[in-house]
């Protein structure tokens, strides 16, 4: 066959260069049936009609993006799931006679059996976790092998009446309380790993993370001697890999330490000769030492190696300089076994009232959270290391130095990406929002397990995070004790969101949320800000075609783009900006099918880039406040019809900003909140809008904007990776469709279907319309904002293409491109110039660790608090309720009722128009060092919640506002508990509702 062949080629040619250890790329030529035949692992099974498909490969990237974002919650539910099977036939040379055979998964969805030659080795269930296993006992040497790996994907779909429209109103029928239904799903879940089926994964589930089955990371070979360093591959090898560490660092010297196991699979002891380099990004020595250490046949032992190095490049976002430790392994001169690992050189200091201090400078964490799953349009899960290298490398061009990824591990092309590009990164195992038990957990632990062995060499992982909420005591001592475990030298913090006392006792950080600091004397790292929602083609209430967000009255989010840019600002500069936060994530960063609120798109659509990663506004905004060097950036464009008067928006890390329209100053404006500047009721006059941005009466950066044209003609432009676009069957080249005016300018209101046409070895995958379905597969698409990105997927056969597009009153544009022939080697990621390092001084050796502080009250009961609703920027906490104070931040509401036991209380005084906002983590608060009271003062009008329901008492006393009877619940908590509140309402909106009161009070 074909593929062996090629497979028998590539492992020749690269054996016979590296005869020590062999990494083979085992991603091309599987065959693929989306079914479950019986017999399928069997070698002889007949799979000559199956699909030939290459990895990274989902089967569900025909089935994504294409569908209404559901209400409550629920992400992407209509897709395919089921038992799938892959099959690869490849050759085992002589040359592997007598050598060590293992393979790596990178990450299979949800859970793989995986068979060779009808042999079953192993059965994975982690989903985002990489794992090997070992192949040598049952190869066929000198004969034609079968891997098959039977893929799972399955998963966890929530009731929903099936009498309501995808589009129905959010109410109690269509918006589950995801904790009532994650308790009734841990019912369900057996006490045995062995037991534990795919749908009952707690974050198998499209609340979390797009179901994308398949083999949708790398797939490896790696060949060795039978006495060798170990693989990081814990489940299923029990090996744990080399660990390097640094300690004692400082500008001056900082002393690595190289822990070396092995592993002797020969039938006689050896005394091993280990030798060690440690090269810096230049290829340059900086460091050698060497050890012996003697190994019985079929035992594990271990060397640790020390070496110094003299004036240490200290790895920092803003020079992410990488090491490499070499080691070689020999017997009796003769070397066997050769590994490389990259590492870093950095001193981490957290403390609670300063944040992060990363060798000796503070540092404020600016970034994003991110899905790990890091989907796209018409590809799914499944692409190539390249692309999501790009999402990063967008990431840092926005100024990130931050990534938090949710609530599953980044994969090994994600974490290679924060290496390379200085993104600071919270690591976590795997998480369904929920604590969990029996198989689920046993899972979970594994999996975090495995997640600090793989990854704990790379420099950028900064937190391991156990979990996206708080669990159990004993849970979390266990997860700790794996980090303390497996990665005791590597300066890193464990932290958990929404956590407690309990939970804090194991911490290093807390993980907040919209803000929030749920452990006061813990440094706080933020974990997800601004989680609005707003797609890219809605530009603002006076741009056409859409001229505002119509189709979305009523949602849960309205925003266009221009009012989604402005909040940017507020939501980084009123819950992250104090002196005392560390910074953190804004949620999310790319659109996402899991999770979305707005049932008139496809995604998600909180990110600051859209689903195939073109910016909105918001995104630059981030570029201006994120970044240090002077930056200026007007919201919107300039191509607005005749008599339009609008407010014009300007973001500038600056102190004033003057505008101009063709020359014609409009004065000078300062700053809210910092960056956001405000021209009132500009009128538009087609030509230039400029915007000039002044630092103590200084010019230090301008921007302009002309009005475009009509739009005369298409343009395409490719995109491709590092080494071109390869015909290995999973590689993509995308392309870029603009309309253009006859100057080349982009028409940035232009939205109309265009038509394409593609020849050639290429495999059209397309693209997507934010708010139109079935949209994803198709060879037409409308551009949005004048605008629009499809991929096309490469075959096993190098050649050309011919891609063209057409549209009604335009120009057509055609390009072509040719695909590279495949020559075995490894996936590459684009290369990253470092550039000088930094200046900064590193004063003394600076060692992991916290200051504590004592709690900051917010008030005499409240202790910390967050709310997540719209108006987050102006709800707060008061002091001393009494009557005639207002009960409400945003309207006049004297409380005019309230109870004797509620007088001089706290309250937080919340927003009264987000009555009808759904959220379940709506409200958290903790409270001070002695037991407390929570009342909450409900509208009767309205159908009681079932947080409130389950977990308050009515007491039969009212608090009254503008007339209206609010009745009153209450439930006693200990001493430094915190609680979650959700929704106001599970029914449809209701115009008239009131929003609930919260007040603390002493028992």
């Amino acid at each position: 066959m074909r593929f062996c062949a090629v497979f028998a080629l590539a492992v020749v040619t690269f054996m016979s260069a590296h005869a020590r250890r062999a990494v083979i790329d085992f991603n091309p030529d599987w065959r693929f049936l989306k079914a479950d035949p019986a017999g399928a692992q069997a070698p002889d099974f007949d799979d000559a009609a199956w699909e030939d498909v290459s990895a990274p490969h989902t089967f569900n990237d025909v089935d994504t993006f294409d569908d209404w974002s559901l209400p409550g919650h629920r992400g992407e539910q209509a897709q395919w799931s089921g038992r799938t099977w892959y099959r690869k036939h490849f050759d085992a040379p002589a040359a592997w006679r007598g050598r060590k055979v293992f393979i790596e998964f990178e990450g299979v969805r949800q859970i793989a059996e995986v068979y060779l030659n009808g042999q079953l080795l192993g059965v994975a269930k982690g989903g985002f976790t990489p794992f090997g296993l070992e192949l040598t006992r049952h190869l066929r040497i000198g004969a034609t092998n079968v891997l098959a790996v039977m893929v799972d994907n399955r998963f966890q779909r929530d009731p929903m009446d099936p009498s309501l429209a995808p589009q129905a109103a959010t109410d109690a029928r269509t918006h589950p309380n995801l904790a009532q239904l994650s308790q009734q799903l841990m019912e369900q879940i057996p006490d045995t790993l062995e037991e534990l089926q795919a749908d009952q994964i707690p974050w198998n589930n499209p609340h979390w993370h797009p179901a994308h089955g398949g083999i949708y990371r790398n797939v490896k070979l790696v060949v060795t001697d039978p006495l060798h360093v170990t693989l990081p591959l814990y489940s299923f090898l029990q090996t744990a890999g080399p660990y390097v560490y640094a300690q004692d660092i400082s500008e001056a010297s900082a002393r690595v330490f190289i822990e070396v196991p092995l592993r002797n699979g020969r039938a006689e002891g050896a005394e091993v000769e280990i030798s060690a380099a440690v090269v810096d990004a230049s290829g340059r020595t900086v460091g050698e030492v060497a050890g012996t250490r003697a190994i019985a046949a079929g035992a594990d032992g271990q060397l640790t190696l020390e070496l110094p190095v003299e004036r240490p490049h200290l790895w920092e976002p803003a020079y992410p300089h990488l090491y490499r430790a070499r080691l070689t392994i020999g017997v009796a001169g003769t070397a066997i076994d050769d590994v490389e690992i990259p590492f870093g050189i950095r001193a981490i200091h957290w403390t609670a009232d300063g944040g992060l201090f990363l060798n000796g400078s503070h540092l404020k964490l600016r970034g994003w959270g991110q899905k790990s799953t890091n989907e796209w349009p018409g590809l799914g899960a499944a692409m190539p290391d390249w692309m999501h290298f790009h999402t990063s490398w967008l990431m840092r061009e926005a100024g990130g130095n931050f990534i938090r990824w949710g609530h599953t591990a980044g994969g090994p092309a994600h974490i290679v990406a924060s290496d390379r590009l200085g993104l600071i990164t919270a690591q976590p195992g795997t998480d369904g929002e929920h604590d969990t038990r029996g198989g689920a957990w046993k899972l979970r632990a594994m999996n975090f397990r495995d997640v600090i062995v793989y990854f704990r060499n790379n420099p950028s992982i900064f937190i391991w995070e156990g979990g996206n909420q708080k669990i159990s005591r004993e849970h979390a001592a266990e997860l700790r004790s794996l980090m303390d475990t497996y990665d005791p030298h590597g300066y890193r913090a464990y932290a958990h969101r929404r956590a407690d006392a309990i939970t804090a006792e194991f911490m290093d950080v807390g993980i907040g949320t919209e803000g929030g600091r749920e452990i006061a004397q813990l440094p706080v790292v933020e974990g997800e800000y601004n989680r609005e929602e707003s797609p890219r083609r809605v530009w603002d209430d006076h741009s056409p075609p859409n001229f505002g967000y119509p189709e979305a009255k009523g949602q849960t989010y309205q925003l266009t783009s221009e009012q989604f840019a402005v909040n940017q600002v507020g939501h980084y500069v009123k819950k992250l900006g104090a002196a005392d936060h560390a910074g953190g994530a804004n949620w999310i960063f790319s659109d996402s099918t899991s999770g979305g609120r707005v049932a008139v798109e496809v995604a998600r659509t909180s990110g600051e880039v859209d689903g195939v990663r073109l910016p909105k506004e918001a995104y630059y905004v981030t570029q201006v406040m994120f970044r240090d060097e002077p930056s200026v950036h007007v919201i919107g464009h300039w191509s607005y019809p005749a008599g339009t008067t609008k407010d014009v928006f300007v973001v500038a890390n600056a102190d004033e900003v003057e505008l101009s329209v063709n020359g014609r100053p409009l004065g000078r404006a300062t700053p809210r909140d910092r960056f956001l500047f405000t021209f009132p009721a500009v009128a538009f006059e087609p030509g230039e809008i400029r915007a000039v941005a002044y630092r103590g009466g200084e010019v230090v950066a301008t921007t302009r904007k002309e009005t475009a044209g009509p739009a005369r003609a298409l343009r395409l432009t490719p995109i491709v990776g590092p080494t071109g676009w390869i015909a290995d069957g999973a590689d993509v080249v995308l392309f870029d469709v603009e309309a253009v005016d006859a100057q080349g300018r982009r028409a940035p209101t232009f939205q109309q279907r265009v038509d394409f046409e593609l020849s050639g070895a290429g495999v059209w995958r397309g693209g997507y319309n934010s708010g139109r379905i079935d949209s994803i597969n198709h060879t037409w698409l409308e551009l949005e904002a004048g605008i629009n990105r499809i991929a096309v997927r490469s075959t096993r056969t190098p050649g050309e293409i011919t891609l063209s597009v057409r549209g009604a009153g335009l120009e057509s544009a055609t390009t072509r491109i040719q695909s590279r022939a495949y020559t075995g080697a490894l996936p590459v990621v684009p290369a990253v110039a470092l550039g000088e390092p930094p200046a900064r001084r590193v004063t003394e050796p600076v060692r992991s660790g916290v200051s504590a502080r004592a709690a900051i009250m917010l008030g005499r009961f409240i202790r910390t608090f967050n709310y997540t609703g719209p108006e987050a920027a102006i709800v707060h906490v008061d002091t001393d309720a009494q009557p005639g104070k207002n009960a409400y931040v945003d309207i006049d509401s004297p409380l005019q009722r309230l109870p004797e036991n509620l007088r001089g209380a706290d309250w937080i005084k919340i927003a009264n128009r987000d009555a009808n906002y759904h959220a379940v983590d709506l409200v958290e608060l903790a409270v001070g060092a002695a037991p407390a009271v929570i009342a909450i003062a409900h509208d009767p009008s309205l159908e009681v919640p079932p947080w409130l329901k389950n977990n308050y008492t009515p007491t039969g006393a009212v608090v009254e506002v503008r007339g209206r009877p609010l009745h009153v619940y209450e439930r006693a908590v200990e001493a430094q508990a915190s609680v979650t509140l959700g929704p106001n309402t599970e029914q449809a909106r209701v115009d008239d509702a009131m929003m609930y009161l919260v007040f603390v009070r002493a028992p």
